[in-house]
């Protein structure tokens, strides 16, 4: 899920249920488990949330699904906050004015993935607002945590001249 908040003034998208493509949860690393699950969420705050209460609110949504915005909020007020689901709701679609890219044709959003307690969990997106350069549109969701083993496997060259 993402969550969004708009204001200045920011407004916060958040998609928040924390599942991956396939539909199946998102694993946080081991270090991030122990992280405080978010209790309640606040429908409006006018200042920027911290990583970890980012992270707290994106790993308990799959838990209150009451604090999901079913449709998109046309021009919600500075300071709002709301949950969206990716896949379901199209949360850029909000009404406001976004600075363009130097084509003229798609929004400028600036892209960067935030730490939490050292560890990059999540991704953040920010956009600009065309008119009042205070007011911004940030949306949050959790990376997907890649995990691979890696196995090396010696050959001896004489098993590979006798081949």
């Amino acid at each position: 899920a993402r969550h969004a908040a708009y204001g200045g003034a920011a407004y916060h998208a958040r998609a928040a249920l924390p599942l991956n493509a396939n539909g199946e949860p998102i694993k946080l690393p081991e270090n991030l488990e122990s992280l405080p699950r978010a209790e309640h969420f606040a429908a409006q705050r006018h200042r920027w949330n911290t990583n970890e209460e980012i992270a707290a609110i994106l790993i308990s949504f799959d838990k209150h699904s009451e604090w999901q915005s079913k449709e998109v909020k046309i021009r919600p007020k500075s300071g709002s906050m709301l949950l969206y689901s990716r896949k379901k709701v199209r949360y850029r679609r909000d009404g406001y004015c976004w600075k363009k890219r130097k084509d003229g044709k798609t929004t400028r959003e600036d892209h960067m993935k935030l730490k939490v307690q050292g560890t990059e969990c999540i991704y953040g997106c920010y956009v600009h607002s065309a008119i009042l350069p205070t007011f911004h549109r940030r949306c949050y969701w959790l990376l997907q945590v890649v995990t691979f083993i890696r196995s090396t496997i010696s050959i001896s060259t004489n098993n590979l001249r006798n081949r």
